[in-house]
């Protein structure tokens, strides 16, 4: 509400973030794996003075280079201008809390870069122990990069201390640091093993090709091994109720607003555990018919994997940005109901200047407070469509709605964990109704003329219920 407000038509800001980021994701997870498996497989070949290893690891570095530094830093670069739009206050507070640990993890991506350049244009060039000792050094600061920014990532949900401390350091060292960071460094070993498959694809010589793609399938073993038992782990500490999101959704599957969860939950374990056999059955067991295109199919797959667990991850602090402190819409939990009393319009610095300044104006305004408050998680006829929740609801439908999210009280607003409630004065919830009206205002225009009823909080409250809501 302090700042413009950017809009994406149909699709939503927040599927604009949510592509570029799980694009980035799975390339700064190479970006942190495949240092590791450089630094390994460099020293086996070191071991073994095994010119075969050198060669083949010559041609990968050149592929990973490329991808971290070029697509990695594009999409890294994507992920803050779309954020800086769609969520100003959520990114401002992150910037704020975390000035130190921001200029530390730049200061490690900066040698990072650094290294993985010398690493590139040495080869050849200076002695093989020297250059080993690049790659471990390429290693262990994209690692340190990883314990820095995986403190901020899993803070958003479980912010711990921190909420009442707002010491930095006890916002990164949260509940579910450690956790993550387990599961965060099984996954990207088994993205580098992913990533050297298609390059070992494209070696010539067969029995070392045999040999390099059965060694890089051994590097998908540990998160299989050792993934659910982090996983366990990281589900012991996330909030509880988060937690019963999820258990709702599981046991009502394909129903209501939480079965999104469930569903999102059983494609990660599907995808999951078909690229566990096909790990197994394919570059391990039979190395042989292991192919460029099936190398591709693969990573395909461990990219729907990845970009669904990640946007669960996502999903499990909603309807907040930082879990129980700031909202998606950017508005603080504690400020909630001193809006409520003076209204929103006024409190905002763009938002105010944009209000209308003619009491009739009632519509515009009411699109003012859409935008800021709904739109971070829905669009007019996009993703979750208000045209679609909405239907044939007319005014006196939309505004007992509106009244009952407005409420915090658990007990009487069923949506507290699924929205942020709405954070208007009664003159400004008006607004908002007639203005929603707008959006489907002949098919509410029919079914008031046919039935002469308005409808009801409760059946509104119902039709969002319904699985459309989920799409």
């Amino acid at each position: 509400m302090n700042y413009p407000l950017w809009v994406v038509p149909y699709l939503g800001g927040s599927w604009v973030i949510g592509i570029i980021s799980i694009i980035h994701i799975f390339i700064s997870h190479f970006a942190v794996g495949g240092g590791i498996f450089l630094a390994f497989a460099e020293q086996l070949a070191y071991r073994r003075q095994d010119d075969r290893i050198y060669d083949f690891l010559k041609q990968h570095s050149r592929f990973f280079v490329l991808l971290t530094t070029v697509a990695g830093a594009t999409t890294g670069v994507g992920i803050w201008f779309s954020v800086s739009l769609v969520s100003p206050d959520g990114l401002a507070s992150l910037i704020q809390s975390f000035t130190l640990a921001w200029a530390e993890e730049y200061l490690f991506f900066v040698a990072e870069l650094a290294t993985a350049f010398a690493y590139y244009y040495t080869w050849d060039k200076i002695s093989r122990e020297k250059h080993l000792q690049l790659a471990r050094l390429y290693a262990i600061f994209s690692v340190f990069t990883l314990v820095i920014i995986n403190g901020i990532l899993t803070f958003m949900l479980t912010p711990g201390k921190w909420i009442t401390s707002h010491w930095w350091f006890d916002g990164v060292f949260n509940p579910t640091y450690f956790p993550s960071l387990a599961i965060r460094l099984l996954i990207m070993l088994a993205i580098a093993g992913m990533y050297a498959l298609v390059t070992c694809t494209r070696i010539k010589e067969p029995k070392f090709r045999v040999f390099m793609v059965r060694y890089c399938a051994k590097w998908l073993l540990p998160v299989f091994l050792l993934g659910p038992i982090c996983t366990i782990w990281f589900l012991t500490q996330i909030p509880q109720t988060t937690l019963s999101t999820i258990l709702v959704g599981i046991q009502n599957s394909g129903v209501g607003n939480y079965s999104i969860m469930a569903r999102a939950l059983y494609t990660s374990l599907v995808l999951s555990g078909t690229i566990l056999l096909f790990a197994y059955f394919g570059p391990y067991l039979n190395p042989k018919g292991f192919t460029f295109r099936i190398a591709l199919l693969f990573m395909v797959c461990g990219l729907a994997a990845t970009g669904t667990t990640e946007w669960m991850r996502e999903m499990l602090r909603k309807p907040y940005v930082v879990y129980n402190y700031i909202y998606s819409n950017g508005i603080h939990k504690t400020d909630i109901p001193e809006i409520a009393q003076e209204g929103f319009l006024q409190r905002g610095k763009w938002a105010s200047a944009l209000t209308s300044a003619t009491p009739t104006d009632q519509v515009h305004n009411g699109e003012i407070v859409f935008r800021y408050q709904c739109m971070a998680c829905h669009t007019e006829n996009g993703y979750r469509s208000m045209k679609k929740l909405l239907g044939e609801r007319d005014e006196d439908a939309i505004s007992s709605f509106l009244g009952m999210i407005k409420d915090t009280d658990p007990k009487k607003n069923n949506y507290t964990n699924i929205m942020p409630p709405l954070a208007a004065s009664d003159a400004e919830m008006k607004c908002l109704a007639k203005y929603l009206a707008t959006i489907n205002a002949e098919a509410a225009a029919a079914n008031k003329a046919v039935t002469h009823k308005p409808t009801s909080g409760q059946e509104i409250s119902q039709k969002i219920s319904e699985p459309v809501s989920n799409n």
